[in-house]
């Protein structure tokens, strides 16, 4: 039924009631999209982009944005050294990438070169032999821009496991992505150093560098000789050449290693994807279990407690969870439950607003239907089961939906009460990548980007239900 009469909507009261309602909407779904759109490109940024929070990855259609990016890999603050000439304000990438103009003809001046093809082929050939020098006769100093997104694929392939890694190095690692490199690639090489294994190991991974770009067929790596200002001519052509030949695979590689490392941390750690289908599904049958059982005996049997039940069931959801969360781990702990699935799934079983928005839904049904299907001799049994079930699709689709998101969200009471981490699904592994990544936010956002695709899907899978289920029983 319209809100406005067809009589009405020629008028000027109904247009402009039209309009700001069209606004509104308007302005709610940019507040919902827009947060999200700035998340999503956060996800394929790095430390030069990251702070700009757009709504959009400005590389993807700047040249000069993806420029100056691939240059911010090689370097942690911006190299006036190696660009004397560029602008006297960019001391920082952040002043690089908030600068659009001096960006734009900074790049135009650098790869200038591109456009003539004997220029370019000189340059090609010179960057190359200055990768091959490095590799063939490499000097004693160097600096690295080490990212670490790549320290853990590093150590993982040298050592195989962290306790293999600790007995190496004299000390205790829960995971490679726990190991930092930064205090070793501000330290001079000194004798007392080099008998230190982990900083033997530094010195072998800033060498990795130069020959993964040899083995890729680059003309630079983040590995740079000392003093850069000694190299700058020869790193500033390597630089727009690498540029120049694989500027897209760099860019779109760099943008991808979010979710490379989000892969490497998240679904292959240990038993967290297989603990958190395992976990949605035992939750999803006991949600649609117990409350469905729950709410029609409530609605078809005439208890004299039925309003005090309910009210007792609301009441429970006037306490926040922090309040509930050390007297039910308590509970589980008293139970012999801690470090089980059954802790994760008991608690959750019964969920009060769907009880009772079932019940709401069950009362609403014809109580002819039941008469009808008593008279024809249909059971109890047979009777929720064949026609209440399938009469209240939608609002079972729904009570799904929200245990399901529930089950797969919650980190807090998984946590809690399994310790072990054989036991931990992917919200409670997404806990600890924010914190382990807290250095690299664009990191946690590929996270939070993955981990939500999961719920879209089913949202997007269930929507037709879902609006039966919000349809229907305003029409009853």
């Amino acid at each position: 039924m319209s809100i406005i009469l067809e009589s009405e909507r020629k008028k000027t009261r109904a247009a402009i009631f039209t309009a700001a309602l069209y606004a509104a909407l308007s302005l709610g779904a940019i507040t919902m999209v827009w947060p999200f759109a700035v998340m999503l490109s956060a996800s394929f940024s790095s430390s030069y982009d990251y702070h700009r929070h757009s709504p959009a990855v400005i590389g993807l259609f700047d040249r000069s944005d993806r420029f100056a990016r691939f240059a911010a890999t090689l370097f942690e603050t911006f190299p006036r050294d190696i660009w004397p000439d560029a602008p006297a304000a960019w001391n920082t990438w952040q002043d690089v990438a908030n600068d659009a103009e001096g960006r734009k003809a900074f790049a135009e001046r650098e790869l200038a070169f591109a456009r003539d093809a004997e220029k370019f082929s000189a340059a090609e050939k010179r960057a190359r032999d200055f990768l091959r020098a490095l590799c063939e006769n490499p000097p004693r100093r160097f600096s690295c821009r080490h990212d670490p997104r790549d320290v853990a694929p590093f150590l993982k392939a040298k050592y195989g496991s962290p306790e293999a890694l600790g007995e190496a190095w004299g000390t205790r690692y829960r995971s490679f992505f726990d190991v930092s490199f930064s205090a070793e690639a501000r330290a001079e090489t000194a004798e007392r150093e080099r008998h230190d294994r982990k900083f033997i190991d530094w010195k072998e991974f800033e060498l990795s560098y130069i020959s993964k770009a040899r083995d890729r067929g680059d003309f630079v790596s983040r590995t740079l000789p000392q003093p850069r200002a000694a190299f700058a001519d020869e790193i500033r052509n390597a630089i727009a050449v690498q540029f120049a030949v694989h500027g897209w695979r760099d860019f779109l590689g760099d943008a991808a290693a979010n979710y490379v490392t989000v892969a490497d941390y998240l679904f292959v750690r240990g038993r967290a994807f297989a603990n958190t289908i395992l976990l949605v599904i035992l939750s999803l049958a006991a949600s649609l279990t117990v409350n469905p059982l729950a709410a029609y005996a409530l609605s078809r049997f005439a208890l004299p407690a039925t309003e005090k039940i309910l009210l007792f069931m609301l009441a429970t959801m006037a306490f926040p969870a922090a309040v509930t969360a050390i007297p039910g781990f308590l509970l589980i702990r008293d139970l012999g439950l801690l470090n089980t699935f059954a802790a994760l799934v008991l608690p959750t079983v019964a969920s009060a607003m769907g009880i009772f928005i079932l019940k709401g839904f069950f009362d609403a049904l014809p109580r002819e239907l039941y008469e009808a299907a008593a008279i024809d001799g249909a059971g109890e049994w047979t009777i929720f089961r064949r026609i209440t079930l399938p009469m209240t699709t939608p609002i079972l689709a729904v009570n799904a939906l929200n245990a399901f998101i529930h089950a797969y969200s919650s980190w807090e009471w998984a946590f809690l009460v399994c310790q072990k981490e054989s036991h931990w699904t992917l919200a409670v592994w997404m806990y600890q990548m924010s914190q382990t990544f807290a250095h690299s936010p664009w990191c946690v956002m590929a996270g939070f980007v993955a981990v939500s695709v999961p719920t879209a899907v089913v949202f997007v899978v269930c929507q037709k239900v879902i609006l039966k289920g919000i349809v229907l029983p305003s029409m009853k």
